[in-house]
């Protein structure tokens, strides 16, 4: 259980992490010349600084504290640093793309990763919705590695794994640096429209 616990809590930390820290840069003049890409990293930095802190903290406590049976350590934890590089990104991209409704996404995202990655029974025995979004959850790829550093690794799994869970950084920095401008503008037409309806 111990690879899908750690990925529960090093998933949660990134929500949590997007709660407590502000999300947009202040703009005033001293602002003035930076771009949307550098205002998205200036503040990603922080966000993954803390995130790998995290992932560290998590999974170094695993091996340590419950006394998890763990055939490579250092694998383990470098993994989990991977998987909240990982998840940090996806969670920062959302929010700082949708607002408030990003952070409803993350948290969604979570649920249907808990119930469809297979960690807590195997995938096989879940309903059919479950059984088609697996392959394409964050969980169900740095579940997979973490097994092989707690198991033994085989072959290439736990490289490939990597990989895939690779596709998922990719994708989430494509959203933020590229589709980020639309959405925006989508998103504060939307709120307008909102705003209009007295309803919030």
């Amino acid at each position: 259980m111990t690879p899908f616990y750690s990925n529960l809590a090093i998933w949660v930390g990134g929500i949590v992490l997007i709660a407590i820290f502000k999300m947009e840069v202040d703009k005033d003049s001293s602002m003035h010349g930076y771009g949307p890409t550098t205002l998205y990293f200036g503040r990603w930095l922080l966000y993954m600084v803390v995130g790998l802190i995290q992932g560290f903290i998590v999974c170094l406590g695993d091996t340590l504290l419950p006394g998890v049976q763990c055939n490579h350590p250092s694998q383990f934890i470098l993994t989990g640093m991977v998987c909240s590089f990982v998840y940090v990104n996806i969670i920062y991209t959302l929010t700082v793309s949708f607002g408030d409704i990003g952070k409803a996404i993350s948290v969604i995202l979570l649920v249907v990763q808990v119930a469809g990655a297979g960690g807590t029974f195997p995938i096989e025995v879940a309903p059919g919705f479950f059984r088609a979004v697996y392959p394409l959850l964050p969980f169900t790829h740095s579940m997979a590695a973490l097994r092989e550093a707690v198991g033994g690794m085989y072959e290439m799994v736990y490289w490939i794994e990597l990989g895939k869970l690779g596709i998922f950084l990719v994708i989430s920095l494509f959203v933020g640096l590229v589709l980020r401008r639309p959405i925006i503008k989508m998103n504060d037409a939307f709120t307008e429209k909102l705003e209009e309806t007295k309803i919030m």
